[in-house]
């Protein structure tokens, strides 16, 4: 084997086993894999909510700054998608929201004024 030759492959050996543990830490971690998501404690005592699931998922926000917007500027109540109506089913926070929030990375900051239910 010529000099070149072995030049390359102890750098390529140098590389792999300083690599390891990133490697190894990424695919541990589930950066290339979804990670699980999280146990939710749904509501018992509802038989469905005001919007399918996937879509509560993914537009609630918007739907909260909807209502607030409604609500708290233009006077207008309703009680179909108020806050309480919410609470009515997800009553327990930290099992329901607290736990998709944190998943999520999301603050919300609804409570940073308001009571926390």
């Amino acid at each position: 084997m010529s000099n070149r030759m072995f030049g390359i492959v102890i750098t390529s050996v140098v590389f792999i086993v300083l690599s390891a543990p990133s490697i190894y830490t990424a695919v541990g971690n589930g950066l290339f894999s979804k990670p699980p998501a999280p146990k939710l404690t749904m509501p018992t005592n509802a038989e469905q909510c005001i919007a399918p699931t996937d879509w509560m998922r993914s537009n609630h926000q918007e739907l909260l700054m909807h209502e607030r917007t409604v609500s708290v500027r233009e006077g207008i109540r309703t009680a179909k998608h108020s806050l309480n109506n919410c609470r009515s089913c997800h009553t327990k926070r930290e099992e329901f929201c607290d736990r998709c929030h944190e998943y999520m990375g999301a603050k919300p900051e609804c409570f940073d004024c308001h009571y926390v239910p």
